[in-house]
């Protein structure tokens, strides 16, 4: 799923996709960085603590 978003991005011209994941994710955590897939920052919303991530898809 993630290849397919990935790819409609680049198609549509985009430079970066960003993505979160709950901080109780921990293999989505350990998986998005090895997919390419850098931390940018971590906020709480809704009582959720959340990881935000960034992918350059130049």
């Amino acid at each position: 799923m993630l290849e397919y978003a990935e790819q409609s991005a680049r198609e549509a011209g985009y430079r970066f996709i960003k993505l979160y994941t709950n901080e109780a994710m921990a293999e989505n955590i350990s998986l998005y960085p090895r997919i390419g897939y850098s931390e940018t920052h971590q906020a709480e919303e809704k009582g959720l603590k959340r990881v935000y991530m960034v992918k350059s898809l130049a």
